[in-house]
């Protein structure tokens, strides 16, 4: 670690003490050398990106448009594996983000990264371009903030309802998408994904999987609209026994039917208490649209640096 380059891994100085500190980095790193040589390390990784879609992306039928726009961006999969979140997963995947995160807005996460599969695509981009691959995806991604994003941008084209479906998630620098090579996958995936970054190509098997997936999620498979999704929880609660519980759930509904806020984990105990059981789905996308989503004063750990840090060979 102490001869490694961190200019060509990130221009963050905050990301990099973190990082040389944490076991999910470390052992990204030390595989993506073994299987792309301490010399190739930089040059391969400068042209390669990482996106997953979701399981909310996946349910509002979202991959045709994401590969889409990806080739049309000079971005081609080489590695895709279908991934199922454990809470552990998204927990230490946004590890220096949930500063910023209420309670509330973690058992929404709970319950929507863990309703469905999520698209796992490791990317070559086309070489020659200033900014890495990762850093190109994420400037082309744009913000999960409706009011911040921008025309032209992924997140815009998709249309996300809210901050919490944004549908795709990217690695913002080749230092993260190491460190979630080491998260996501155990040693043999991790290495076989490195393996295929190191080909430049799908496998047989790889192209299989995803011309399976685009059949899969070729168009929604559930409504993610607030409205829906607020009428069938009604259902449930309507149908659940009378008593105190069901009649707090049902004032809950009633507030959020007026577009209020609510304690997302008090209305689950009350649910719960009164025996209601809505699907899975549709109680995870009710609370992404009303959660109470940041505490006041808690900013995150990490912010992106300026793409334009990127545009120079300096380093720290």
């Amino acid at each position: 670690m102490a001869t490694l380059d961190w200019s060509t891994l990130t221009r963050s100085q905050t990301k990099r003490d973190l990082y040389a500190r944490e076991t999910y980095f470390r052992e990204g790193l030390c595989d993506a050398e073994e299987a792309l040589g301490a010399g190739g390390l930089a040059t391969v990784l400068r042209d390669t990106a990482l996106l997953m879609v979701k399981p909310d992306g996946l349910a509002a039928g979202k991959l045709p448009p994401v590969l889409e726009y990806l080739t049309e961006h000079g971005f081609t999969p080489v590695a895709v594996r279908e991934f199922r979140f454990q809470p552990f997963h998204w927990r230490e995947l946004w590890r220096y983000q949930l500063t910023s995160a209420t309670l509330d807005r973690l058992a929404v996460n709970e319950s929507l990264l863990g309703a469905g599969p999520a698209l796992f695509l490791l990317l070559r981009g086309e070489p020659g371009h200033e900014l890495p691959g990762t850093v190109r995806l994420s400037t082309l991604k744009g913000s999960a903030t409706l009011e911040a994003q921008k025309p032209g941008t992924l997140r815009s084209l998709l249309g996300q309802p809210n901050r919490v479906l944004s549908y795709v998630h990217v690695a913002d620098e080749p230092a993260d998408l190491l460190r979630e090579l080491g998260l996501l996958f155990d040693v043999p995936a991790r290495r076989a994904l490195l393996d295929s970054l190191a080909c430049g190509a799908l496998t047989a098997q790889d192209k299989d999987a995803l011309d399976q997936a685009l059949e899969r999620f070729a168009a929604p498979t559930r409504s993610l609209a607030s409205a829906d999704a607020l009428s069938r929880v009604a259902e449930s609660v309507a149908a659940a026994a009378p008593g105190p519980a069901a009649e707090s759930a049902r004032h809950a509904l009633q507030r959020m039917e007026r577009g209020e806020r609510i304690g997302w984990r008090a209305f689950l105990a009350d649910l719960d208490a009164a025996g209601a059981c809505p699907e899975r789905w549709d109680l995870a996308v009710l609370g992404t649209y009303f959660i109470v989503y940041d505490e006041p004063g808690h900013p995150k750990v990490l912010a992106n640096p300026e793409p334009e840090s990127w545009k120079s060979d300096a380093g720290f």
